[in-house]
Order: C-alpha cells, then structure tokens, then sequence
C-alpha cells in the first residue's frame, strides 16, 4: 500500500479510464478499512499481555504508517469521485451538443447555424 501511494495515480484518456481508476482507488480505501481492522485487533491483543511494551510500539508505528496511506486514500478518493462526476458532466455536454449539431444540418449536409 505504501508503495501504491507512492506511484501515484494513472492519468485516465476516457470516461471508462475515469470509472476503471475509481474502481482501483475504492477497493484500495477499502483494503486501507479492512486493515485497519487487523492493526485495531493487533492493538487489543497487545493490551492483554502482561508486557506489552515492545507490541505497542510496533502497534504505534504500524498506525502511523497506515495514518499516512489512509490520508493518501481518502485524498484519492475525493479527487476520484470529482473526476467522475465532472466526466460524466462532460461526456453528457458533448453527447447533448453531437445531436443538437446533427438535428441542424440540412440536407446537403451542411450546418444551417453560427458560433
């Protein structure tokens, strides 16, 4: 994961690159959910032994290491979910602006309006 954060995020080309990369970037902020869950199990077990030292300390530094990959997550997760619905914005204006130009042009095929 720490590695993942790292590289960073692909530069989508389409609208399926856009919905393929979200579907990357949610199951990655749900794996961060998922262990999360181990390292809060790891920490409880920690908690019932008789010397604990060394495990909390492994514990702590375990958590700040995920602290930084979920804050690289939840920030990937925001910019992801702009990028879609601001696509998907555009594919619909482009879509829209296609038929309006096709419904205008006249029979000898060219366009009867003027930007």
């Amino acid at each position: 994961a720490e590695k993942a954060t790292g590289e960073g995020l692909s530069k989508p080309a389409d609208l399926a690159e856009v919905k393929a990369l979200n579907d990357k970037v949610l199951g990655f902020d749900k794996n961060c959910v998922n262990y999360l869950k181990v390292l809060t199990s790891a920490q409880g077990a920690a908690q019932k032994m008789t010397t604990h030292a060394e495990a909390d300390s492994e514990v702590a530094a375990l958590k700040a290491r995920f602290d930084v990959v979920k804050g690289v997550s939840d920030t990937w997760v925001k910019k992801c979910e702009i990028l879609v619905k601001e696509w998907v914005l555009l594919d619909n204006t482009v879509t829209e602006l296609n038929s309006w130009v096709a419904k205008d042009k006249s029979a000898e095929g060219e366009n009867q309006f003027s930007l």
